[in-house]
């Protein structure tokens, strides 16, 4: 995660407290699942089917085009290239390939469901392209659930991600979603990297970032966002889904990979563990991102970031082994 200017104005989820609010838990959807044997494990095998075929269409596309597969050995088509104009920072290839099981879809299904999460309740989330299959996986465990899922999706990437052009995280959500694979998740679409603005690419690259982010915007029905520094970007994200929210509860937060607008840039968020984090304020800084003001606000968050630790307390096989 890339440095990045401005100042978080330590007041500022002051301004949107009604709509920061716990959903109720899950009990009767809970005992529906209960009392329909099967149920749940048919809406978690369904998500991992629907991440395999959007894997296959991905896949497909990249074969159809000019753009080459770095890694060799990869069944998911969702593996990038280690250097490309669109990396912003370091990833490792046994985490990248990890993400692309569709084991993922199930697994989140489950523990959503779990933790209460079901049919009409909100999620919020923060996409970036560092690990294009968690997000399908997330949008894949929606759905079967019933869920609304309202994110913010950036275009850069780490190392390895979806950090090639034609091939960036809006744009396979664009081919997924005319495919009729999978509902739009996408509600806003940034550039990434620092700002949300591409700060700290080379200026084509910059340039680049900008063109795909308004071009896939178009294709989603998305909004662009253009903050003008971190303190704007974390602002308009919270904006947004507000906006979504419309006076309901938001359920859960979830953050998938490490962009600096929702993760912050506070050090105390590296010292959280991935997986689901308890509804208490974690970072009070001025620095603290998108993640840490639903905290505070007393809302669930699930952060996929570590990807290694969480696959083996989660039990998936690393580098999509078992794939």
């Amino acid at each position: 995660m890339l440095a990045v200017l401005g100042l978080v104005a330590t007041g500022f989820v002051l301004l949107f407290p009604s709509w920061f609010r716990v959903a109720p838990a899950g009990a009767t959807r809970m005992a529906l699942d209960r009392h329909s044997p099967g149920g749940l494990d048919t809406r978690a095998n369904a998500a991992a089917q629907i991440v395999r075929r959007a894997e296959a269409l991905i896949r497909a596309a990249k074969a159809e085009s000019v753009v080459s597969a770095d890694a060799s050995g990869d069944l998911s088509g969702l593996i990038g290239g280690e250097w490309t104009p669109l990396v912003t920072t370091l990833g490792t290839l046994e985490s990248k390939r990890t993400a692309t099981d569709p084991l993922w879809a199930a697994v989140l299904t489950r523990r959503l469901s779990a933790e209460g999460i079901g049919r009409g309740d909100l999620i919020a989330a923060g996409f970036s392209g560092s690990f294009p299959g968690l997000n399908l996986a997330v949008m894949a465990a929606a759905r079967e659930l019933g869920v609304e899922l309202v994110t913010v999706s950036s275009v850069t990437a780490s190392t390895w991600g979806a950090n090639q052009p034609g091939f960036t995280w809006p744009e396979i959500e664009c081919r997924v979603v005319r495919a009729g694979l999978l509902p739009r998740a996408s509600a806003a679409i940034t550039a990434g990297g620092d700002d949300d603005r591409g700060w700290g690419l080379e200026p084509d690259a910059r340039d680049l970032a900008a063109r795909i982010r308004d071009q896939a915007a178009t294709c989603l029905g998305a909004a662009p966002l253009r903050p003008s520094g971190f303190r704007d970007a974390v602002g308009r994200r919270l904006a947004l889904y507000r906006r979504a929210a419309g006076g309901r509860p938001i359920a859960l937060y979830i953050n998938v990979g490490g962009t600096a607008a929702s993760l912050g840039r506070s050090p105390t968020v590296l010292r959280l563990r991935s997986g689901f984090v308890p509804a208490v304020s974690f970072d009070r800084s001025e620095d603290r991102g998108v993640m840490a003001r639903f905290a505070e606000q007393h809302v669930r968050v699930l952060t996929l970031l570590n990807v290694r630790d969480l696959a083996l307390r989660w039990g998936i096989p690393l580098g999509g082994e078992a794939r």
